[in-house]
């Protein structure tokens, strides 16, 4: 699909502590229980050298530190400072660099080698979708790093500025418009996404409130959350304001050029109207919460702009 990677969808949750490797020691630590998607799992207590393959907004977000992360993470603009002294990983994560950062928690996304990471650190396997918004997620995060009131903070912070942003635009959004948001991919694949996919749209449906057609509420927001769409069945998952991503990793960007010049791109009504915007990747692709949180800024500064040219 156009992930960065895998998205294993199968769910399990996994934790074993084990010793080094190397002194064959257990360790001392006091271990918690906590939920994680309807399943009790001990955790460290007061973990102090995390290593992940997906999850470094997410535990960034509750004040961890982390020793490494996934190449996915230093794609991410808005942990760009936060990661300066974070170790790359790779994608799939490097067994032998792991080893090499004596983690005391790992925490991962993906289950490829599972098996080897259990026996460096205690390894806590959170598939895709756990968790599907900002306070679940947040809140996870929080129990399994014994950071709840960081967590807490986040979310009050989060919450207020989700409240500043919707009063920011009240005014100069009608009450029915709705909101789309599309991705072209290098193989000329165009889809278009809910609320749950990345791209934006915690930011933009959730904290925002803004609407998406009745069609996308129907068949994508109702279903798996993302929908391949044909070239010529765009006008009728149009929105009024339209938000398009292009993946292409070699950055030409040719699939996207021709969408932007065809007659049925050009025909809808939100290019027309000047209301489509085509978003960085990078910037939208992530669903962290430290990410979405900034995406509300950003979804704010393009509506008002596309306002004012209107």
């Amino acid at each position: 699909m156009i992930k960065k990677g895998m998205i294993m969808m199968v769910f399990s949750l996994t934790l074993t502590a084990c010793g080094d490797g190397s002194s064959g020691e257990t360790s001392d630590e006091t271990d918690r229980t906590v939920n994680i998607g309807g399943e009790e799992v001990e955790v460290p207590d007061n973990p102090e050298r995390i290593v992940t393959d997906f999850y470094a907004g997410e535990l960034l977000t509750v004040d961890a530190n982390i020793v490494g992360a996934g190449s996915i993470a230093f794609d991410n603009p808005f942990l760009e400072e936060e990661l300066e002294e974070v170790e790359d990983i790779g994608e799939p994560p490097n067994v032998e660099k792991i080893l090499e950062l004596d983690p005391d928690l790992i925490v991962t996304m993906y289950d490829e080698n599972l098996d080897q990471l259990e026996q460096i650190a205690p390894t806590v396997h959170i598939p895709y979708n756990t968790a599907t918004n900002v306070e679940d997620m947040t809140e996870m995060f929080g129990d399994i790093m014994g950071a709840e009131e960081e967590a807490q903070a986040f979310l009050d912070d989060y919450h207020d500025r989700a409240e500043e942003a919707r009063e920011e635009i009240d005014d100069h959004v009608a009450e029915d418009a709705t909101f789309g948001l599309y991705e072209i991919t290098n193989d000329n694949e165009l889809y278009v996404f809910g609320e749950n996919f990345g791209r934006g749209g915690q930011a933009l449906y959730d904290a925002l409130d803004l609407e998406a057609p009745d069609i996308i509420e129907d068949e994508v927001m109702g279903g798996e959350d993302v929908l391949m769409l044909s070239q010529e069945v765009i006008p009728e998952y149009a929105a009024d304001y339209m938000f398009l991503t292009s993946y292409d990793p070699e950055n030409q960007h040719d699939a996207k050029d021709e969408l932007e010049k065809s007659s049925v791109w050009q025909g809808l009504d939100a290019v027309q109207q000047e209301r489509y915007r085509l978003n960085d990747y990078d910037t939208f692709y992530p669903y962290d919460p430290i990410s979405v949180y900034h995406q509300i800024d950003l979804f704010v500064d393009l509506i008002m702009e596309m306002e004012t040219e209107d």
